[in-house]
């Protein structure tokens, strides 16, 4: 097969690289640098060595979270690595292995997974590897030393011939540290074990790593955090023994992120000793860094000591330790420094003369990440050529792909093909004949949908190498797509403005529909036609999502959307399934700083830099191209990282919600765009510039409030949207929402009052029913319709006077538009016939239904509640009180600011409004419950007044539950408790209450909170079920994780959880109301004027009717000492 490309083109790829060429290497770019070792993404180093070889046993990175799979990497000269997959472990976790000779000779692997340790024994070094427990489990689970949290084992063998192995995760906690035990002969159970706390080992955070030197025991580990630079080695020593006592020397850290930050957050390190020489093996974050820190890669430098035998702070280099390398001739490899040119490349970071710098930590990238990219070498004249080599970026994934020679770089002869590869290797060695003088390597697929087309080294030589390629077992390659573009376009445009819609047709590549149960408003908004998305509603799409947007492929998504009121996370579009960290894709307008822009499932998440002014129209891009992912808002850059992701598609497409539903949207969208490619900046800025066809000035009382006003909004396209208005009053009027006022003004109404040609479309109530009018000024000739006929201007002077450059209207109106140009007597009858048609919608008839009477709740607030119905807004008022519209059918009044009874009416998105339902309040106030302030006592020594229960801990030395009572101040702790584990049972101090309550507490303080530290204590209210201890309510405070003010309903196939994301900024006042199987969750500061907790009120049938325990607890889930305290303890029942 021949190949052509233009001359043209090869001599403009030509100048553009002489041009790269030009720029200055940076120090990690210089060719033929040994670090770092490995042609890959690999962290937590253990190298080992036996006999000739040496191995290096490590997580495999970058591709999310070290999910494997397991491999070893060996050589001969510490400068060739061949990586070899191995049989165990098949898991998604593959962290900190670690291999070494037991007692027997043979050899052991240790591995991790969050947050266990598992062992295998073997032969060999390399396997095949049989567990050491059965059944899949560990042999060393979390807490197995309390204070240890499991991970990160590594192991030492002593003088003596004994074998020790030292673990520990997240050591920073008080009272944790690192764990050390020692092994039996079994090489899984330990004679000895023992907590080496981070007083004494100080700073630690994980990775320990022992080893001895003159009599002297060396504890190093790692510090600070692992995705960032301030990842740090430090150490203690001890010249006892492997288990201390240790001094921690001045010297430390010994080896930290260098000046100009490219070698960044070095930590998780072996030592190798080879002729009484020391170096450190460690990880370091990729050149560029990559996103999160999950794109590591192995160097080593050597260890130097002080005469008394403390280790002196390292130099951390990328020239490596060349003099540890054999002498030894290697074959001349051809390609080394030649010219190189490219069908693209990514930007000057990985530019095409970096495939052949003998340097492991650059590359070439190409531009794409789906479809064909190529790169060619010029080998200056034509060669014999017999073995090329080939380092992908990614060794362990498979990638499909051609090389090819040239004697002209016109006519192209194949090498060999492997366009059906499913295997992964490193390096491949591609065996052949050829004498040519351009060698070209072109990927086609790859393993891992939208992989980057990434080479690290390609190496050409004339003679045939005996090594052959250690490929891996066969690997499940994606389906190509065949549609590529536009997957997705809706646009509210298409659509009739005042009517509800159950399906959406897509108009993009997958065609198809959107469909939903519950309908669609489509309004006017903001001068916008537009998709309202109540917060409730969903659509699901017809079609499946395809494969191309897996993984790591590309994407953008446009849309138009206005968000009233935002919240934390409002999600938009959602095409992921599952749960998994890095696999989601969840689209939204949120003001979470961390991820309310953007879910994949932790460290990729985003939030905006600057969250977009809520209420107004904003055109928002997410974009991603396989390497870094962007925000764009009305067409600028917000904000951009780089990302390597891993998504998993669900079966559809959700629009409006996420992909498990469990969050909403709510506002308005007017058009979406799904692309499975990556916009450019110049797209991007055109599709945010689209001007409206046509502008027009409007008045709209769909969602105003009753009352009185003096200014409201033109919802028409100008941006002067003030409107003022003298003598305005909202009212209900026919059963709609009605304004009537005088002189109303506004700038864009005036300038189109001024034109020669307009239009007037409104309509009015007259006291008996609602009419429909349009008005036409052709030149200063009048035409006015009503409903849909033709009638004498006399009448229109009655309804409205133009005096400009106000209007006056003499009755109640519930739109009002004005457009520049005039329409005919069709399109007035259109217009009349499509009004007509959404008040037909109305709500004649509908009642809103009171679920239960008003009445005190507490001293001081009133309930109201009637039954929620889809797609409706409520209004309580009473006295000179009211709630104004809102979403949620229930409302709390203060009791001291209302009259006798609570009005409630029902609207709908349109502004359509239920008749009133009025409900006296109830007489009846509710009996207070509390402890007496003048007490004080401990759970240790007797009953517990005021209580009926008091649920705990037998182990209270090894959990340190405790409870006390002091003038008013209860005090509840524990540390390493649990649900469900009687031997480790959170504190639970309960009464035991019937029917329906409210019980409200200030947590006053919590564990950390005069440090500022987070923790994962957490304490708060509880119900809990009688006769199902796995059926409860809680409304809690939890500081870890930033999470805050926490709601929480479990209970058979139930769980609800959700938080304010507010950390240490709780709020502290803590309020449950259960209304027969409605239990509404609250927080406040002041303990007076309450809000809801996100995803509250639970509905709980199966707690309604029965006993409950209700009451007060804390729970500590690890070994840290936690306490909640708390004050103004009440109980209305």
């Amino acid at each position: 097969m021949k190949h052509h490309f233009s001359f043209v083109i090869l001599a403009a790829m030509v100048m553009s690289i002489t041009r790269l060429v030009a720029q200055p290497l940076k120090p990690y770019q210089q060719p033929n640098v040994l670090n770092p070792l490995l042609p890959g993404y690999f962290a937590d180093p253990s190298i080992k060595k036996i006999a000739d070889t040496y191995y290096i046993y490590a997580t495999t990175d970058g591709n999310g979270w070290g999910a494997g799979p397991s491999q070893v990497w060996s050589s001969r000269d510490l400068k060739n690595w061949t990586i070899q997959p191995m049989n165990w472990p098949n898991t998604h976790w593959y962290w900190a292995p670690d291999m070494t000779q037991g007692y027997d000779g043979r050899y052991y692997l240790y591995y991790s997974q969050p947050v266990e340790i598992f062992g295998a024994v073997a032969d060999s070094p390399t396997g095949p590897w049989e567990p050491l427990v059965a059944g899949g489990k560990s042999m060393i689970p979390n807490y197995m030393i309390p204070g240890v949290i499991t991970l990160d084992g590594q192991t030492f063998r002593d003088d003596d011939g004994r074998i020790y192995l030292f673990w520990g995760t997240w050591g920073i906690y008080p009272d944790h540290g690192c764990g050390v035990g020692i092994f039996n002969r079994d090489m899984k159970t330990f004679e000895k074990t023992a907590l080496i706390p981070n007083t004494v080992a100080k700073d630690f955070f994980e990775a320990p790593y022992m080893f001895k030197r003159k009599g002297i025991y060396y504890l190093m580990y790692s510090s600070g955090h692992c995705e960032d630079g301030t990842y740090r080695v430090q150490y203690v020593k001890s010249k006892t023994g492997p288990m201390g006592p240790f001094e921690y020397p001045s010297t430390n850290p010994i080896l930290s992120t260098n000046e100009d930050g490219s070698i960044h957050g070095p930590g998780h390190h072996s030592i190798l000793e080879q002729d009484n020489r020391y170096f450190i093996v460690y990880h370091r974050h990729n050149n560029p860094h990559a996103g999160g820190g999950f794109h590591r890669q192995v160097a080593m430098d050597e260890l130097f000591f002080t005469p008394d035998g403390d280790i002196e702070p390292v130099r951390p280099t990328h020239a490596g330790v060349p003099d540890l390398l054999t002498s030894a001739v290697e074959p001349v490899d051809l390609a080394f420094g030649k010219t190189v040119t490219a069908s693209s490349w990514y930007n000057a970071e990985f530019r095409p003369s970096f495939l052949v710098d003998n340097n492991n930590g650059t590359l070439w990238r190409a531009k794409n990440n789906q479809g064909p990219a190529w790169v060619a070498i010029d080998l200056g004249k034509p060669m014999d050529i017999q073995t090329i080599a080939i380092q992908f970026e990614y060794p362990t994934y498979a990638y499909q792909y051609r090389l090819e020679t040239s004697v002209d770089g016109l006519a192209w002869k194949s090498f060999v093909d492997r366009l059906d590869n499913d295997r992964w290797a490193s390096p491949i060695v591609e065996h052949g004949k050829a004498s040519a003088r351009y060698v070209r390597l072109t990927i086609f697929n790859t393993q891992l949908n939208g992989l980057p087309r990434g080479v690290w080294n390609m190496k050409v030589y004339a003679q045939k190498f005996p090594q052959q390629t250690l490929w891996s077992a066969a690997q499940k390659m994606p389906v190509q797509e065949v549609a590529v573009g536009n997957l997705i376009h809706i646009d509210a445009a298409n659509y009739q403005e005042g009517q509800y819609v159950k399906s959406i047709q897509n108009k993009g590549l997958l065609g198809g529909m959107f469909s939903t149960e519950q309908a669609l408003a489509v309004k006017n908004y903001q001068g916008r036609k537009a998709f309202f998305f109540d917060g409730t509603s969903a659509l699901r799409s017809t079609f499946a999502v395809p494969q191309s947007l897996a993984a790591n492929g590309s994407y953008s998504i446009g849309l138009w959307v206005n968000n009233p009121d935002i919240d934390r996370f409002e999600p938009l579009v959602a095409w992921s399934s599952g749960q998994q960290d890095l696999s989601k894709a969840i689209f939204g307008y949120g003001t979470d700083a961390g991820r309310g822009a953007i879910t994949h499932g932790s460290w990729p998440d985003m939030g905006y830099a600057s969250v977009p002014d809520a209420n107004v129209w904003h055109h928002i891009v997410f974009s991603f191209d396989g390497y870094q992912e962007s925000v764009y808002v009305d067409g600028k850059l917000q904000r951009r990282e780089n990302r390597m992701l891993f998504v998993k598609p669900g079966d559809v497409f959700v629009l409006g919600a996420s992909d498990v539903l469990d969050q909403h949207f709510s506002g308005y969208v007017s058009s979406l765009q799904v692309y499975n490619t990556s916009l450019d900046e110049e797209e991007v800025v055109r599709l945010a510039n689209e001007v409206p066809k046509s502008n027009f000035f409007a008045l709209q009382t769909d969602d105003l409030n009753p009352g009185k006003l003096s200014t409201l909004r033109n919802q028409g396209t100008a941006k002067d949207t003030l409107v003022t208005v003298d003598d305005a009053v909202v009212m209900v009027a026919g059963n709609r929402l009605a304004l009537k006022g005088k002189a109303f003004e506004s700038a864009a109404l005036r300038e189109i009052l001024q034109q020669q040609r307009y239009t007037l479309d409104f309509d009015w109530y007259d006291d008996a029913t609602w009419q429909h009018a349009v008005l036409v000024n052709d030149k200063g000739k009048k035409s006015f319709y009503r409903n849909g006929k033709i009638e004498k201007r006399v009448f229109s002077d009655k309804l409205l006077r133009i005096n400009k450059p106000t209007i006056d209207f003499a009755y109640p109106f519930h739109f009002f538009r004005a457009y520049a140009g005039t329409v005919t007597s069709d399109e007035a009858n259109t217009k009349f016939s499509q009004w007509k048609a959404g008040l037909a919608n109305g709500l004649d008839g509908y009642i809103p239904q009171v679920l239960f009477p008003p009445r005190l709740i507490n001293a001081d607030q009133v309930f109201a509640q009637v039954e929620k119905q889809q797609g409706m807004w409520y209004l309580f008022r009473s006295g000179n009180k009211s709630s104004g519209w809102k979403q949620q059918p229930y409302h709390l009044f203060k009791w001291t600011e209302i009259g006798g009874s609570i009005e409630i009416l029902a609207k709908d998105a349109f502004g359509h409004v239920s008749k009133p339902v009025v409900e006296a309040i109830s007489a009846q106030k509710p009996k207070l419950v509390q402890p007496a302030q003048d007490e004080s006592y401990s759970a240790k020594d007797q009953e517990i007044p005021f209580w009926d229960g008091y649920h705990y801990s037998e182990k209270t030395d090894s959990t340190q539950t405790a409870l006390s009572y002091l003038a008013g101040t209860w005090k509840i702790q524990s540390k390493n408790t649990k649900w469900g584990d009687a031997d480790l049972l959170a504190p639970f101090v309960y009464k035991e209450l019937e029917g329906d309550f409210t019980l409200e507490v200030k947590v006053s303080d919590v564990v950390g909170l005069g440090r500022k530290v987070r923790t994962s204590s957490e304490a708060g209210i509880m119900i809990q079920s009688m006769d199902r201890k796995d059926a409860y309510i809680s409304n809690c405070i939890l500081t870890g994780w930033n999470l805050g003010n926490l709601s929480r309903s479990i209970g058979p196939q139930i769980f609800q959880e959700e938080n304010t994301g507010t950390g240490l900024n709780f709020l502290p006042y803590l309020q449950i109301q259960k209304v027969g199987s409605y239990f509404f969750l609250r927080c406040s500061i002041d303990g007076v004027d309450w809000k809801d907790l996100p995803g509250t009120p639970f509905l709980r049938p199966d707690l309604n009717g029965k006993r409950l325990r209700v009451g007060l607890y804390q729970i500590a889930g690890n070994n840290q000492l936690g306490y909640g305290e708390f004050e103004r303890l009440r109980i209305w029942k």
